[in-house]
């Protein structure tokens, strides 16, 4: 899977394990390293906008943008709709919205209902700046059916789907690269991965074709690093960004690196085991965990964990009986912390509360 930002419009409803790429989602519930809130009213408020908030509205600091307060009101699709206030308290733009990116290289989404759309998931989205001017209008239809993808900014473009095919812009609402493609990667490390007829390759910031559009799948660079297969095998390994075989695809399941390091797993998708290889390909940590990440289930996509952050990782084991112990490693394998779950329920309870 490709890692971008999601907004899921439905509650999760199961728990299922998984090792797929790292992404951030937001659904009806609040979830960690949101950029919005559909419950605005969980969201800590900064101290020095206590003055500028009424009855009917809460304000909420966006992450990297001080000056720039998000709001909402009453009304719109989930009770409340969503703008953004000077730090002054003066409306930049108007509380009309139902979603809101937080600012990410100064530019925020915004997400309005589609009353046109015979699909639930149907929505316009646009784009603000720090100024608050809506240089990307809110128009363009993103009908995504059960799941939306909003995209944030990254490394001065955006991607964004038009009529079923992906394709990016400037800060400036300029189409960059023409929308052409099937799926489209933010980009990292100068690189965005994009695919056409289910190859998949690389483009640079221009649109060219850094490496060929020949793959069966490839991941997100991380590190000057990216997974892959074949277009006839599922066994990963993964290339740099000129396109060389730095790791033989000699795994069945791979997330791109962290750190220095990368999980990957040996056996199939039900009894795998999973354990890390630096940037070689050399196994630092052998493949001996049940999973190295949480997936909430429901619609999202979205996986939790599978990096380093610090030098230690969270990993899982898993009994018959269902209870699972979160190991807490560091990058030799040394396991610093356990703790058990009667299931991996209680985890995400724990991280979500």
């Amino acid at each position: 899977m490709l890692r971008k930002k999601l907004i899921v419009l439905s509650v999760m409803t199961s728990l299922t394990l998984s090792g797929c790429s790292k992404n951030e989602s937001v659904s009806d519930i609040e979830e960690t390293n949101n950029d919005i809130s559909v419950e605005a009213t969980e969201a800590p408020i900064a101290p020095e906008q206590e003055a500028v908030i009424s009855e009917e509205e809460n304000l909420i600091i966006p992450e990297d943008k001080p000056d720039l307060v998000h709001y909402t009101v009453p009304g719109g699709e989930y009770s409340e709709q969503c703008g953004f206030k000077d730090e002054a308290g003066d409306v930049v733009v108007k509380a009309e919205y139902d979603f809101c990116g937080g600012f990410n290289e100064g530019m925020a989404y915004l997400l309005k209902k589609n009353m046109k759309s015979d699909s639930d998931g149907g929505y316009y989205i646009g784009y603000a700046n720090s100024s608050g001017e809506i240089v990307i209008p809110v128009d363009i239809a993103a009908d995504y059916g059960w799941m939306l993808d909003a995209r944030d900014f990254s490394e001065g473009l955006v991607a964004v789907l038009k009529k079923d095919k992906w394709g990016y812009m400037d800060k400036k609402g300029n189409t960059i690269i023409p929308f052409e493609y099937e799926t489209a990667s933010d980009f990292s490390n100068g690189l965005a991965t994009v695919s056409k007829d289910y190859k998949y390759g690389a483009i640079n910031h221009n649109g060219k074709k850094i490496i060929a559009l020949k793959y069966g799948h490839l991941g997100e660079f991380e590190e000057g690093l990216a997974a892959f297969n074949s277009v006839d095998s599922d066994k990963q390994g993964f290339i740099n960004t000129k396109g060389n075989v730095i790791v033989d695809p000699v795994w069945n399941q791979a997330m791109p690196f962290s750190e220095g390091l990368a999980a990957v797993a040996k056996g199939d998708y039900e009894n795998a085991k999973w354990g890390f290889i630096d940037t070689t390909g050399q196994v630092v940590i052998e493949p001996k965990y049940d999973y190295v990440s949480i997936d909430p289930g429901g619609d999202s996509p979205d996986v939790i964990g599978g990096y380093f952050k610090n030098g230690t990782i969270e990993v899982y084991q898993e009994d018959e009986n269902g209870q699972v112990t979160a190991i807490t490693i560091d990058k030799n394998g040394k396991e610093l912390k356990h703790k058990n779950y009667e299931n991996f329920s209680g985890v995400l309870d724990e991280m979500y509360n």
